[in-house]
């Protein structure tokens, strides 16, 4: 039967002369063009988030991502115009998740969201004096 031979699913899928459903032959693209990328441009004087070290706190200028991610930060509550705080920033392992203090609760991004938003930093993070230090200065007056 012609059904169950080679030819009829090799002009089904394309693969043959035959018309198929990608039209004459193979090959061949239905509907329009895809769309073009638009290259844009971060604002002036902004970092992205993943550049932040921990203890800052910043506040988020711009969201330049597509219509998923853009949606899946406006959940997590971050919007222009938010001041968050950058709880914990591992700078040595770039794998490691972001966590933000967003209106009193810590959530964590990924890498990938957190450089695609772009922030301007409000107060720098504080450095602490190691323990070790503090103890000598102590004992030595």
């Amino acid at each position: 039967m012609y059904w169950r031979s080679n030819s009829y699913y090799a002009n089904w899928f394309g693969w043959g002369r035959g018309r198929g459903r990608k039209g004459w032959g193979r090959g061949g693209t239905i509907g329009p063009a895809p769309p073009q990328v638009i290259p844009y441009q971060p604002p002036q004087g902004t970092i992205s988030l993943e550049r932040v070290p921990s203890g800052a706190k910043v506040k988020i200028v711009a969201i330049l991502a597509g219509y998923g991610a853009s949606s899946r930060a406006y959940q997590m509550g971050l919007a222009p115009g938010t001041i968050v705080e950058v709880v914990e920033n591992n700078l040595l392992y770039p794998w490691t998740p972001i966590i933000v203090n967003v209106h009193g609760l810590q959530v964590a991004i990924g890498r990938g969201l957190a450089s695609r938003i772009f922030v301007e930093i409000l107060e720098q993070p504080t450095v602490q004096p190691s323990s070790g230090s503090s103890q000598q200065s102590t004992q030595n007056q």
